[in-house]
């Protein structure tokens, strides 16, 4: 995991939920992680693997 590369999510919709639009070529592998960074700069990842997906073919298709 490489902190500086990490994509901010928003809590917007108020806690426990956080977001991140955005769009991904179908039929693609994508992977992710959950990280936290604390007020001093420290950064955790959540234990266990990353998370991993593959898209659909297209629009709305997961």
């Amino acid at each position: 995991m490489e902190p500086a590369n990490a994509l901010k999510l928003s809590s917007s919709s108020g806690y426990p939920v956080r977001r991140r639009d955005g769009s991904v070529p179908a039929n693609s592998a994508i992977a992710h992680t959950y990280a936290k960074k604390d007020s001093s700069g420290n950064v955790t990842s959540e234990s266990g693997g990353n998370r991993a997906y593959t898209t659909g073919s297209g629009p709305g298709t997961p």
